[in-house]
């Protein structure tokens, strides 16, 4: 099977009925970089329509936090493209992944055969989505305090969708590889923004 966008769309959906830590298929795992260019494609496809489901809510652009720093864009391109990226990807996405197949310093004395290893298998997908969610609920926090809490399931799906794409990918591959594609997530629209003269400079 080669890889199209439609061979790699179907790999996500496959993933998303049936998560697991074996996922990839081999021509894929050996090919992060022809496959990225689909899944981000995938991504900015899913996002139109959740802005506009999001606009439906009628909560106003001014109400999101970020938007506050529209006229510090080194500040806000700083957090949203690098810090965020880092520190999101290594907090939620990190113990999700298959951690213990390569050699890491801080889990050097946990075998593969550990009661730990045993327990994060029998419950992985219970691991997946808790930490998937949970990365999506924060992001309410992006709100102003004003917005109905009610909204914050439709609110957040937009983080909701790309966690399950970058939980797709940490599993998949590794966390730089999630990390590059929550930059790159993350950078195009605010460098759209900023070209567009949405942003001070």
């Amino acid at each position: 099977m080669e890889i199209s966008f439609s061979s790699v769309w179907q790999n996500l959906i496959d993933f998303v009925k049936d998560v697991r830590p074996d996922h990839l298929p081999d021509h894929f795992l050996s090919q992060p970089q022809k496959v990225f260019p689909y899944l981000l494609g995938i991504d900015f496809l899913l996002m139109i329509p959740m802005l506009g489901i999001i606009g439906a809510t009628g909560v106003e652009e001014g109400e999101h936090e970020l938007v506050k720093m529209m006229d510090q864009p080194l500040v806000l391109f700083g957090m949203a493209v690098i810090a965020a990226p880092i520190l999101e990807e290594l907090f939620f996405r990190y113990p999700i992944g298959r951690w213990w197949h390569k050699s890491d310093p801080l889990l050097e004395n946990i075998s593969s055969e550990s009661s730990l290893v045993s327990w994060w298998k029998a419950n992985f997908k219970m691991i997946f989505w808790t930490f998937t969610i949970v990365f999506a609920a924060v992001h309410f926090s992006n709100f102003a305090t004003t917005v109905p809490i009610y909204l914050a399931p439709i609110l957040v799906l937009p983080q909701l969708i790309l966690g399950i794409m970058l939980g797709y990918i940490r599993v998949g591959w590794s966390t730089r590889y999630s990390m590059l594609f929550h930059a790159i997530h993350n950078g195009i629209p605010i460098t759209l923004m900023f070209l567009g003269g949405g942003m001070k400079q």
